[in-house]
């Protein structure tokens, strides 16, 4: 033989003839045998209540680190005990966005009570108009700079 022929369980040398674990009765075969069973899996059962699903990875959540399944791997989706409360800085932003659309459709619906026939173009206006608005708000705005840019959300 050319090549010597080393085997992955024992680490022993061999001839072409010995190389598989079997040719040489290889030690190692009946050890790696008995310690994987192809029928066992692990599996992780969801926490969530009444749900009886398993997954067979780990779905953790980083808040209150428990296994759920992907039904249910999202805070809001298992009712996290650690469940981040809207601040509220938001809650005043969200208020002035519906402030601001309320605004103009209120300008807009004047117009569309004397043209009726206009219905559809007047409605196209009211829309546009606000969102223009809207971008014009995003455009200006700046927010409070002793937040992390990560923690702050778009709409």
């Amino acid at each position: 033989d050319f090549l010597p022929f080393v085997c992955d369980g024992c680490s022993g040398v061999f001839c072409l003839q010995h190389r598989s674990r079997d040719a040489h009765g290889c030690s190692e075969v009946n050890i790696r045998n008995n310690l994987v069973k192809p029928d066992q899996h692990r599996s992780y059962p969801c926490s969530y209540k009444d749900c009886n699903r398993k997954e067979l990875l780990p779905v953790l959540c980083p808040y209150c680190e428990k296994h759920f399944c992907l039904r249910h791997r999202h805070q809001s989706d298992h009712e996290c005990e650690k469940l981040d409360t809207p601040k509220p800085r938001m809650a005043a932003t969200q208020q002035l966005v519906k402030d601001i659309i309320g605004k103009y459709s209120g300008i807009y619906s004047k117009k569309n009570e004397e043209a009726k026939s206009k219905k559809r173009k007047g409605a196209k206006n009211r829309e546009t108009a606000a969102k223009v608005a809207l971008m014009k708000l995003k455009m200006h705005a700046c927010g409070d700079k002793s937040l992390s840019q990560v923690s702050c959300v778009c709409f």
